[in-house]
């Protein structure tokens, strides 16, 4: 019996040795999942940490880029901006020999608005002006910027002679819809631009400068005349059809 006994206890032991066994597996298998259920919440928190930290990056890239190319008073591109611009569509110009428009602008006595309404004064009427001229040049390929004190600049790519006078006299008249009161100037009692266009399809070599000089005569052809006013620079003939056996 006593035999007996001890192989029951055996048996109990082993039985108890191994139901112990089991449960210690379990658990640790438990343990080893709870630890994966937290590590894949912590990678998941990492992962949207990290997207959240990009987006943020990138919004905050996209803020510093678009003051960089904004004028602060106007709103509109600065001259930077411009310069960039009217270089890139130049060259696109060139190698797609299409037309590139360019209107410069100038608010009609200025230096008269300032002296006598204040700084203040001509500080808001630059900005509705510059705003106005940008509400009118609205393809995605336009650019409208501040050129320098009270002087704006379209760009206005693959564009003809007409399509540009059409622009500038509907700037024209934007700019003298806000009737702003303007009792010094020797154009008319109210703001007004004075404007300068050139349409062209340019050649290999030529340079911004050289569209911005063309642009400027007619500006000035424009101030000379009476101001409050557009002038576009013409359009040269086509050259005669070559005609075979001709002398």
């Amino acid at each position: 019996m006593p035999k007996l006994d001890g192989i029951d206890f055996k048996i109990e032991s082993a039985i108890g040795h191994s139901v112990g066994a089991l449960v210690s597996k379990v658990l640790e298998q438990q343990a080893q999942l709870a630890d994966q259920r937290i590590n894949q919440t912590l990678l998941t928190e990492l992962v949207e940490q990290f997207v959240q930290s990009e987006r943020e990056l990138a919004e905050a890239h996209a803020t510093v880029l678009a003051m960089s190319r904004t004028d602060g008073l106007t709103g509109i591109a600065n001259r930077r901006w411009f310069d960039e611009s009217l270089a890139t569509e130049l060259a696109r110009a060139i190698r797609s020999k299409t037309r590139i428009g360019l209107l410069l602008m100038d608010i009609d006595c200025f230096k008269l608005f300032n002296d006598n309404y204040g700084h203040s004064a001509g500080d808001d009427c630059l900005r509705a002006v510059a705003q106005a001229v940008q509400a009118i040049v609205k393809r995605p390929p336009d650019l409208t910027a501040r050129y320098g004190g009270e002087e704006l600049v379209c760009i206005l790519p693959d564009t003809d002679a007409e399509g540009v006078e059409r622009v500038g006299n509907a700037i024209l008249d934007a700019v003298r819809s806000l009737a702003i009161p303007h009792a010094f100037s020797k154009a008319i009692d109210i703001v007004t631009l004075s404007s300068g266009g050139v349409s062209i399809i340019p050649e290999e070599g030529m340079t911004p400068k050289q569209v911005i000089e063309a642009a400027d005569a007619m500006l000035y052809i424009s101030k000379e005349a009476g101001r409050n006013r557009l002038t576009i620079a013409p359009v040269p003939p086509p050259p005669p059809p070559v005609i075979e056996g001709a002398p």
